[in-house]
């Protein structure tokens, strides 16, 4: 009997010494001085915000909860939320790393992420530290070119055309994003790269509706390095569509003069059959005391 407690007390321990070293094990992340002073190679803007979001609330919600709320899930050691201090006193690189390699319950993203999109999901985890500022390494004299474009509808292929420029001259190698602006967002074109003349073809997709005129409000948006520029327009590339009320036509969320026939016949049936019960409870009632009286 002895035995069997000192045994149990001996498997308590270890398992109490597990958990600890388990715990230990999570909390000890190796970085290297590199990694932990990695930068990224992008200025984080309100798309990268967006679209880090989107990853965010895909893949770290079931842990992490949504930054600022402290609803993470109750776990050893504590997924944490993004927005403290736990989180946001930590370098750029750290974080960065840390969200590629893993460790523990903490699965490793590297295969799941590209670096542009774990640089997004940083984005918009600063974007809740209002003291956060971007660091910018030493470019060495290395202007941030600032791009204009121009752009174009090819009808016959189907493509818009952007032309990238910087102090006039084509530029190559420049990435190119395009979006539909709608009531409840972005919609994605598509992305491109510019060729050695500074042009990138983008597909656009002919069923795509327009307003009546074929027009679509549309984003541009071009990067490279630190090189950011955005550019808003209102283009012919779409098919014409002529837009219908919501309400048109005889619906139950049309307005009173269309609303249903049936829908109306209904309504004043209810009506007439609640006076005619009034009526007959009033009557009953009325009868009942002239019975009273007669007895009396």
């Amino acid at each position: 009997m002895k035995n069997y407690k000192h045994y149990r007390l001996i498997i308590l321990f270890c398992l109490c010494f597990l958990a600890v070293a388990n715990v230990n094990a999570q909390s000890d992340w190796q970085l290297t001085a590199e990694e932990n002073e990695s930068m990224s190679p992008f200025l984080f803007d309100d798309d990268m915000i967006l679209e880090g979001k989107i990853s965010y609330e895909n893949s770290c919600t079931s842990c992490h909860g949504m930054p600022g709320q402290a609803d993470y899930t109750p776990m050893a050691p504590s997924p944490g939320d993004p927005a403290s201090d736990q989180f946001q006193l930590q370098s750029d690189g750290a974080l960065f790393h840390k969200i590629k390699t893993g460790r523990g319950t903490m699965p490793k993203f590297e295969d799941v992420f590209a670096d542009d999109e774990t640089w997004n999901l940083l984005a918009f985890i600063r974007s809740f530290n209002e003291n956060y500022k971007q660091p910018i390494p030493d470019l060495g004299g290395i202007e941030i070119p600032e791009y204009s474009m121009k752009l174009a509808f090819d009808e016959n292929i189907d493509k818009l055309v952007v032309k990238v420029f910087a102090k006039e001259l084509p530029q190559s190698d420049v990435s190119v994003s395009a979006f539909v602006k709608g009531s409840f967002g972005k919609y994605l074109i598509g992305k491109a790269q510019t060729d050695e003349l500074g042009i990138a073809y983008l597909d656009v997709d002919p069923s795509l509706p327009g307003d009546a005129e074929g027009k679509l409000d549309i984003m541009v948006k071009v990067t490279k390095g630190y090189g950011l520029a955005k550019m808003n327009a209102n283009m012919i590339m779409a098919k014409p569509t002529v837009r219908k009320s919501a309400i048109e036509g005889r619906h139950i969320w049309s307005n009173d003069k269309n609303a249903p026939i049936w829908l109306k016949v209904s309504f004043f049936i209810t009506i007439f059959g609640v006076w005619l019960v009034l009526f007959f409870i009033v009557f009953g009632l009325r009868g009942i005391n002239k019975a009273n009286k007669e007895e009396e």
